[in-house]
């Protein structure tokens, strides 16, 4: 039911980042606080909010951190809420993983077909569902916090 509504959300996003390269705002967030309500009724209120945390401030730090260096937008900001929705979903392992896939995914889609800007989001979306499919068959824990 969480992943059902995650999945959603991304294929909103996912859409909405391909056409318009652009997010708006209110959807990840929306979809931080339903990721939030629901994981707290799963009992699985502190990965949810540490992986909430995780979600913004590692895309947090890339983008300010671009933003200072280069003077421009690398990444967007709708993509650091993104990644803190996810966290806010799936947690802290699976967010790790799951942006670990898309940044992997994204950068090989821009090798290989020569592209210097593409929507990040949809390689998230994909990245989840990788995470979500090797998590049937195997059990990955990067962070250790139980």
């Amino acid at each position: 039911m969480i992943l059902a509504i995650l999945l959603f959300f991304l294929i909103i996003l996912s859409w909405q980042d391909y056409k318009e390269q652009m997010i708006y705002n209110a959807i990840p967030i929306t979809g931080c606080v339903i990721g939030i309500i629901c994981n707290y009724f799963a009992n699985n209120f502190n990965n949810a909010f540490i992986g909430l945390c995780f979600g913004f401030i590692v895309l947090g730090v890339i983008y300010f951190a671009i933003l200072k260096i280069k003077k421009f937008e690398g990444i967007g900001f709708g993509d650091v809420l993104t990644s803190a929705m996810i966290g806010a979903f799936l947690g802290v392992n699976e967010t790790y993983l799951s942006l670990c896939f898309g940044f992997c995914l994204g950068f090989l889609f821009c090798f290989l077909f020569k592209k210097k800007k593409v929507a990040l989001i949809p390689f998230f979306t994909f990245g989840v569902m990788i995470t979500q499919i090797l998590g049937v068959f195997y059990e990955i824990h990067v962070f250790n916090f139980g």
